[in-house]
């Protein structure tokens, strides 16, 4: 399903909010995977995605988002220690 940009961010920290933390990543990596994100929000998906796997434990997923911040900013303090 493609949202727009706005609703998408919204509903994946909703479901981070409600600690359905695999559903957010699922929901990022679709929205990403369809090529369904406006280029200005892609930063911010990938945040979103980063802090569900961080609050979630799910290190390796982390790390998969905190590269991919990485490549757009690679001084984002939060990202640091996945890199």
């Amino acid at each position: 399903m493609k949202l727009a940009g706005e609703e998408f961010i919204k509903q994946a920290a909703a479901l981070r909010g409600q600690k359905k933390f695999q559903e957010a990543i699922a929901l990022i990596d679709a929205q990403i995977k369809a090529g369904a994100i406006d280029p200005d929000i892609v930063m911010t998906a990938n945040l979103q995605g980063f802090y569900a796997a961080q609050e979630a434990g799910m290190d390796d997923e982390a790390r998969r988002f905190a590269k991919a911040i990485e490549a757009e900013d690679p001084n984002v303090p939060s990202i640091q220690d996945y890199l």
